[in-house]
């Protein structure tokens, strides 16, 4: 009957870590925000999925945008062209640990602060955020952000881990 217990113990412990998981990851991305530290949040995050979801976002917006420029308008065309060469370079740009801690803090990225000296006006990163599952591997944190608009930071389940796999940004139509 003892080795039940145990058993039962250790597997009510596992199962409130693996529920409490993610809560635990987004604490640890704060803490490595407040800190300044790039290298303890880059930890938690794929920057490769990302940049990605938010390229796919912005070159969404463009097209739209183009789209309606392209009747008549024969250089409409090489806009189109040289959008996803711009946003591109623009989310390489603002996609590195200062400019994820900006976004965290719902403040819009500036690629000229390092985050390395940021003021008492800087705002606290998940500061008032919220936070819930969405699915078993999929688990969401809402932040507001200077306008009133609200951001999305999607993190997936890595194993028993999680990282920070999208940022859904405020699109207005």
């Amino acid at each position: 009957m003892g080795k039940g217990k145990l058993l039962a113990g250790l597997a009510a412990i596992f199962a409130i870590y693996v529920a409490a998981a993610p809560y635990i990851t987004v604490h640890q991305m704060k803490s490595a925000a407040e800190s300044r530290d790039g290298e303890a949040l880059s930890e938690y995050i794929e920057f490769p999925s990302v940049r990605q979801s938010l390229k796919d976002q912005m070159n969404a917006v463009f097209m739209k945008d183009m789209t309606n420029e392209l009747d008549g308008n024969p250089f409409a065309a090489v806009g189109v062209a040289f959008a996803g060469m711009m946003v591109d370079k623009m989310v390489d740009t603002f996609v590195t640990p200062a400019g994820i801690t900006q976004l965290m803090s719902g403040e819009k990225p500036n690629p000229t602060e390092s985050g390395e000296s940021a003021g008492d006006s800087a705002r606290e990163p998940f500061a008032k955020a919220s936070m819930s599952y969405e699915s078993l591997s999929k688990f969401v944190v809402t932040v507001k952000g200077d306008t009133g608009d609200e951001g999305r930071f999607v993190l997936r389940r890595r194993g028993i881990g999680w990282k920070l796999t999208e940022i859904l940004i405020p699109i207005k139509s």
